[in-house]
């Protein structure tokens, strides 16, 4: 059996040695050795512990029970004996791997030796208590923050969404506590104000959503990200569109939580816009024209790495590159025919409930954002009043400080009333069944599908797991 030494003193040594006295399934034989009597509890039977009270500091003592120990540990109250019995057990053992429970900074240059701040420790742990600061875990995996728990705050942008929905990169949701309860993942279980989150990942990814996720409302395009980005192709698309792709980008910066935006032009053309862009480039660095990429090919690494929340792009181009689009798994904004300064309303079409509760979060924040009504059209033709679907919009209405109007019918399709506007902005839930353009989603209940339809407005294809 491997064999431990632990020299203890102080009461704080004394607890130390309770608490590994109801340890189970012990492996090790620990040999324990003390100076007062306080320092101990010898009414603490177990096998696997051996008492022997000296002086560690001396040499010839310490000696006499030296035996190949795995390893040993020094947790005293007095700076010098700590050194000093350090001092006497390396001089006993060259290759002893040795832990110093260290509460004065004692600073041993030696490999083998591991020091325990034990002000760090404290510090930390004390911190721990202050309110909106990150609860790290420490002494489990790499213990440098890859591991963290975030309570839900009520207003946060994380509240009353699917799990599914928020795009999670580089970080994950592990699990979720509430009521003193575990929750185990699910794509459709939805966080509530109040709810802890067990998170992991890049320690600076989850520094960020911390952040996020304590932040109030009003913050898209997070949680998909932070800043926008816009491909102007200028040999396929028409002058019009080109500037509409230009003021939509510069009018959603303006108006929304973006930290910033990137416009790439491909197949650049000289135009009027292509010189407007030559003057704007001079104020934005991050506006670039590319002279070799001629498509909407290999992007994604260049949205990832400069953490993009939203793409905006055209209604030709968007079809012609749906499935690259569904990839990328962030909102895509697809431009009207209308000027972005003229949108009026936000929509949500739905005939699921859930599909409602997965957009009404972002629909609501970006809307408050740009100022614009909020209108949520559920449709069913074997619909039933359903008050629950009526206390959830009142929730959110609520949260957000924003009026919204619930509309729920079972006679008339809303895209029959709507089909004939351009200054709505839609927001769509971007799922695989909006790949296919077949002729069964004219008849198909899934209001979704059926987006094309209002292709003249604008239109927010959101993610769904």
């Amino acid at each position: 059996m491997n064999h431990i030494l632990i020299i203890i003193d102080g009461i704080l040594a004394k607890h130390f040695l309770e608490r590994l006295c109801f340890q189970k399934s012990l492996s090790y034989f620990f040999t324990i050795i003390y100076q007062k009597n306080e320092s101990v509890n010898l009414k603490e039977k177990n096998e696997f512990l051996e008492f022997h009270q000296f002086d560690p500091t001396s040499s010839a003592r310490l000696e006499r029970i030296m035996k190949p120990y795995k390893q040993a540990f020094i947790y005293m109250q007095d700076e010098f004996e700590t050194k000093k019995t350090y001092e006497t057990l390396r001089g006993l053992d060259l290759n002893l791997e040795i832990n110093i429970m260290d509460f004065w900074g004692l600073g041993i240059n030696d490999k083998l030796c591991h020091l325990i701040d034990a002000r760090m420790n404290l510090s930390k742990r004390l911190i721990d208590f202050l309110p909106d600061v990150a609860l790290t875990a420490q002494y489990i995996g790499l213990g440098v923050g890859e591991i963290m728990e975030i309570k839900i705050p009520a207003g946060s942008i994380f509240a009353y969404r699917h799990i599914g929905s928020i795009q999670q990169k580089r970080w994950r949701i592990v699990l979720v506590y509430r009521n003193e309860k575990i929750h185990f993942i699910k794509p459709s279980l939805i966080l509530k104000p109040g709810d802890s989150i067990l998170i992991v990942g890049d320690p600076a990814i989850l520094q960020s959503v911390f952040h996020n996720v304590k932040a109030s409302t009003g913050q898209f395009p997070v949680p998909f990200g932070t800043n926008i980005y816009t491909i102007i192709d200028m040999k396929n698309m028409s002058q019009n569109t080109q500037k509409l792709l230009l003021n939509t980008t510069l009018s959603l910066i303006k108006k929304t939580n973006a930290r910033k935006f990137f416009i790439r032009i491909i197949n650049p053309t000289l135009n009027a816009i292509y010189y407007e862009l030559k003057t704007l480039a001079l104020e934005y660095e991050n506006i670039f024209f590319d002279f070799e990429n001629t498509n909407f090919k290999k992007i994604q690494s260049f949205l990832e790495q400069n953490d993009i929340g939203v793409f905006i792009t055209d209604h030709k181009h968007f079809e012609k590159e749906k499935r690259e689009f569904f990839e990328l798994k962030i909102p895509i904004l697809k431009i009207g025919t209308q000027d972005f300064e003229n949108l009026e309303k936000s929509v949500i079409l739905s005939s699921y409930e859930n599909e409602i509760e997965n957009q009404a979060n972002v629909i609501v924040d970006l809307s408050k954002q740009l100022k614009l009504e909020v209108n949520l059209y559920y449709y069913q033709p074997n619909y039933k009043e359903n008050n629950e679907l009526k206390d959830y919009v009142k929730s959110l209405s609520k949260l957000y400080d924003k009026n919204i109007e619930l509309f729920q019918n079972h006679t008339q399709n809303p895209i029959l009333t709507l089909e004939y506007r351009e200054n709505l902005l839609q927001f769509v839930s971007f799922t695989p069944e909006l790949l296919d353009n077949d002729l069964g989603r004219i008849w198909s209940m899934d209001l979704n599908r059926n987006y094309y339809k209002l292709s003249k407005n604008y239109q927010l294809f959101i993610p769904i797991s």
